[in-house]
């Protein structure tokens, strides 16, 4: 009996120590994934996810040619020299670049690429003016040397580098694509089987890159994707971390900001050079599949490569100097260790700066070698390449233990004859001696170049820098401005060739000699020159200067409000607070009155407009003369009788619109030219009124009195007014500014004074009017449509003279 009744003891004491083992277990881990996130917040860039959500809510808009000239406050005589500036740029352009910009037009319309680029090429305010007034033309017939040579005859010297392509100098290039073509060119283009030539571009890549395997591929782009396609499958792991700010192609499998519409659950991006990363890549590194490095990100940790297209102020472009350069080399090296010590694969995208910065790439410049490498660009000697190499276990496209497990990454043109035969002739060159002595000699010549552009740049006075990262360099500017995109066109008017992304990522190619230095030197400096005494660098005066902070809040204003502006401009506020057109031949014109005289004469005369416009009809006038007289007697009463001043008042105004719907044919432009309600926002403003009572007695009980009732209705018509009176108010204070709102508002209210003053003398012959005669269905509907008065033909104005 003892050991039967001690068992269901026993039974809840191991049932209760159970719960208790799975209460701790779950807190456990919950505990553990709290700390993980917390860890991984702390080392995460808010950067792409902030540019991510201002894309989807930033709103277009484009500056006026008026607003253009000065959008940093500059006064109309700087304005003046910049438009001067602006239209002896024009003319030159289309003086040196006429066949070309003719060929542009016709023979490359329809290419979605150039679209792009070229909408791309400033910040979005600007564009519209500068694609219309400087055409960038973008053909081309040959190269000669560092130069490129267009449609029109002009050479360029060229710091575009073709995207990074171009490293030893185009002439070489033009010299190994050939080669490259007579070795191969009796296979042709035979896919499938291999040219015997592949397999010494392998040893010669495994050599550069001392990793065990390689695969070809057509691009940068798509061998980033097979190699993070080949992390993820061999570690069995799916999140793969990037570095703020870093470029890995246009695949959205690694671009976690603007750009990329999927949703991105796969790709987490750490600050670059924190300990906080460090942290999270040991936190989470069972989950991680690689970790990605873009090794030039050491010229702008945590910065996207530099753009022209968001070169809004000065703060947005920053270079690293040399100090920064030396701990990013051993940010490196720290991350490697923690990736070695985690087991982490860590992959070096090297299709930038492989063979760039040094012929075995960013892992010889700053010495660290990376578990996975990918190269592009310049390695296909000038063809398109892609080329990821690794070792063993991370290379693998199968696997062993379960046949069906595959990661497919093939593609049709890998290891093409002619690519092969380039990237041979390429390599070749590029893995000896010579080769090395030649980067020593052009980088040497390039750093003294940097010194003395910066030392010249200082003596002028000019206010902008260059700074540089081997033989890829960027321009700083060293003062606030809103145009310092604007250098690119005068650059290019000099004689530069650049790409779309402008004056933030240049080169210089290998080939480059002493006198190809001066000549850029002295094109540099005559642009940067140009640009000062044009008055685009215009700081302001002593009283008002202009300053970052000032440009700063001027574009955050101007983003705000066009931004909410075209909202609501595209949704049903803007009909039910008729919003005027800011643009086109319905747009109102306003001039702010400057003193209280013209304050007072602005209010009158449109008054009178408003009279000219839509209250000629006797009948009219007299249904104005009894609402405005009620109207005023509720000025006296609203404070201490809100009821019945909002019952009479709104018997008042239905009186007074029923004037205008039936008697008075529509008038739609001539109100809104007014910057007042039109008919047809009017009936919202009714329908308003009408659903107020209906809401406030649903939430009401039964039980409650006639006169409560009656007192919460009327506080919900007040509400009503308030709304649509503030709120339209409200949208012409944004729209026109501040004087502008107080004019409307002003006639507003004194609009019954006004009234019973003029409309007086309809009360004796109201009576005998033939006017009772144009009340028409017809008439009230065409109010309902938005129909113009005559056709919109009359303008107030001809009304009143009539």
């Amino acid at each position: 009996r003892e050991l039967r009744g001690s068992a269901p003891v026993a039974m809840t004491i191991i049932q209760s120590f159970t719960l208790l083992l799975v209460w701790a277990a779950l807190l456990a881990y919950a505990a553990y994934r709290g700390y993980k996130i917390f860890i991984t917040l702390l080392a995460t860039s808010p950067t792409p996810f902030g540019a991510r959500f201002a894309s989807g809510i930033l709103r277009s808009f484009s500056l006026d040619d008026d607003k253009f000239f000065c959008a940093d406050g500059a006064p109309e005589e700087i304005a003046k020299k910049r438009r001067a500036g602006m239209d002896n740029l024009a003319r030159s352009f289309d003086e040196q670049f006429a066949a070309s910009q003719k060929a542009s037009e016709t023979v490359l319309d329809g290419i979605s690429d150039l679209r792009f680029t070229d909408t791309n090429r400033v910040p979005f305010p600007f564009q519209k003016l500068v694609r219309e007034r400087l055409n960038v033309a973008t053909l081309a017939l040959s190269s000669e040397g560092p130069h490129i040579v267009d449609l029109d005859g002009n050479r360029s010297l060229d710091v575009s580098g073709s995207y990074g392509v171009n490293v030893c100098g185009y002439d070489n290039y033009k010299r190994w694509m050939e080669a490259g073509w007579q070795r191969t060119k009796d296979l042709g283009p035979v896919l499938g089987p291999l040219h015997p030539i592949v397999g010494e571009n392998l040893a010669m890549i495994k050599a550069v890159s001392k990793l065990d395997e390689v695969s070809f591929h057509m691009s940068g782009t798509e061998a980033i994707m097979c190699a993070v396609r080949l992390a993820a499958f061999n570690t069995r792991r799916k999140l793969v971390v990037t570095f703020a700010g870093a470029y890995h192609g246009w695949w959205d499998g690694v671009q976690p900001g603007p750009g990329n519409e999927r949703k991105i659950t796969d790709v987490l991006p750490l600050k670059d050079m924190s300990p906080a990363s460090l942290n999270a890549i040991r936190a989470r590194k069972d989950e991680i599949a690689c970790v990605i490095v873009n090794p030039l990100q050491g010229f702008n940790p945590n910065s996207p490569p530099p753009n022209d297209l968001v070169l809004m102020t000065a703060a947005i472009r920053k270079a690293a100097d040399s100090k920064t350069l030396d701990h990013y080399a051993v940010w490196l090296k720290e991350l490697r260790k923690t990736c070695t010590e985690c087991e982490v694969p860590l992959m070096f995208d090297e299709v930038y700066t492989g063979f760039r910065m040094a012929p075995g790439g960013a892992q010889q410049y700053y010495g660290v070698h990376a578990d996975m490498v990918v190269y592009g660009k310049t390695l296909g000697g000038g063809m398109p390449c892609g080329v990821v190499c690794g070792k063993r276990e991370l290379m693998r496209r199968f696997d062993p233990e379960r046949p069906l497990r595959v990661s497919y990454v093939i593609g049709t043109f890998a290891a093409h004859p002619l690519t092969m035969g380039a990237m041979n002739e390429f390599l070749r060159w590029v893995t000896t001696p010579e080769a090395e002595q030649v980067y020593e000699k052009v980088g040497k010549q390039f750093e003294h170049w940097i010194k003395d552009v910066n030392d010249e740049m200082k003596a002028e006075n000019l206010p902008l820098s260059v700074h540089n990262l081997t033989t890829v360099w960027t321009v700083i500017f060293n003062q606030p401005g809103r145009y310092h995109w604007m250098f690119q066109y005068y650059l290019r008017d000099e004689g530069i060739a650049l790409s779309w992304v402008g004056t933030g990522r240049l080169l210089v190619s290998l080939d480059f000699v002493q006198n190809d230095f001066e000549l850029l030197k002295k094109k540099l400096l005559n642009a940067a020159k140009r640009m000062r005494d044009d008055g685009w660098w215009y700081l302001g005066t002593p009283d008002k200067p202009i300053t970052a902070q000032s440009i700063s809040a001027a574009m955050g204003k101007e983003m705000a409000y066009n931004t909410v502006m075209k909202t609501v401009r595209e949704g049903l506020l803007a009909e039910v607070l008729c919003l005027p057109e800011q643009t086109g031949p319905r747009a109102p014109k306003a001039v702010p009155p400057e003193t209280l005289q013209e304050f007072y004469e602005e209010v009158m005369r449109r008054k009178e407009d408003d009279h000219a416009a839509s209250h000629s009809n006797t009948v009219n006038q007299f249904m104005h003369l009894i609402s405005s007289t009620i109207f005023i007697i509720n000025y006296c009463t609203i404070w201490s009788n809100c009821t019945a001043t909002m019952a009479t008042g709104l018997f008042s105004l239905f009186l007074r619109q029923s004037g205008h719907a039936i008697f008075e044919p529509p008038c739609h432009d001539e109100e809104e030219l007014l910057l007042g309600f039109n008919t047809r926002s009017k009936c919202f403003v009714v329908a308003g009124y009408t659903l107020a009572p209906l809401i406030s007695l649903l939430r009401l009980s039964n039980d409650v009195g006639f006169f409560l009732t009656l007192a919460s209705i009327a506080r919900s018509w007040l509400g009503v007014t308030l709304f649509f009176v503030l709120g339209h108010t409200g949208l012409l204070w944004m729209q026109y500014g501040f004087r502008i709102s107080m004019v409307w508002l002003i006639k507003l209210v004194t609009d019954p004074f006004t009234d019973v003053l003029v409309y007086y003398p309809s009360a004796v012959t109201v009576w005998t009017t033939k006017d009772w005669q144009t009340a028409t269905w017809d008439n009230f509907l065409s109010h309902l449509r938005g129909e113009p008065k005559d056709g919109g033909a009359k303008s107030a104005e001809e009304k009143k003279t009539q």
